[in-house]
Parts: C-alpha cells; sequence; structure tokens
C-alpha cells in the first residue's frame, strides 16, 4: 500500500474514487476529485482541462482485506453501541442502589 500522492490526471471521464479495472493486480483508491484547466505550456493560450486527485494504491488482496475488516466493523457497530449502552445502563443503576443503601433506603 501506498500513502496518498497528488497525481493529475487527462482521461477524458472522471476517474472512480474505487478503481479495480485499471489494473488486474492494483487498486486505485482516489478522493478530492477535481476538474482543472491551465494552460498548456509553450502555447499561445491553448487551455487543457486535467484532473487533479489524492491516489493511493493497493493490491488486491490489500483492498480486499481493508473490505472485509469495513464490512465487520459495520455489521458489529450496532452490536458493540448496544453493550456499551447496557453497561451505562447497569452502571447508573448500581450506583443508584448504592446511593439508596448508603441512605438507608434500602
Amino acid at each position: 500500500m501506498t500513502d496518498w500522492k497528488k497525481v493529475t490526471g487527462t482521461q477524458p471521464d472522471k476517474p472512480e474514487e474505487i478503481d479495480r479495472t485499471s489494473s488486474p493486480l492494483t487498486v486505485y483508491l482516489r478522493k478530492n476529485i477535481e476538474q482543472v484547466t491551465r494552460e498548456v505550456e509553450g502555447s499561445n493560450g491553448e487551455m487543457t482541462t486535467e484532473w487533479q486527485y489524492d491516489e493511493k494504491e493497493m493490491t488486491v488482496e490489500e483492498y480486499e482485506n481493508m473490505a472485509l475488516m469495513k464490512t465487520i466493523v459495520e455489521e458489529n457497530t450496532s452490536g458493540i453501541v448496544e453493550s456499551v449502552t447496557q453497561f451505562q445502563r447497569d452502571a447508573v443503576i448500581d450506583e443508584y442502589t448504592q446511593q439508596l443503601i448508603e441512605e438507608g433506603l434500602i
């Protein structure tokens, strides 16, 4: 996996944020995709349109592992939230019960 780097592309269509088709071995992740127009160097005002974006490369295996981990986290998030919420409820009940005991009410 590479770090994010700034890339300029001349493809006619907007690059995909997740590109699994350009290479059989590499997945390209892109973000901050912007179309920019600039003057062609050494021309008399001729303009060209390009895409500028941040890009990271990873192997197909790295990407699939990342996607699997993301799925696992998404599937388990509600269970984790429920567990934390139940833990917080139990802690509040325990604290309230202790307070009632200390005050001699139970």
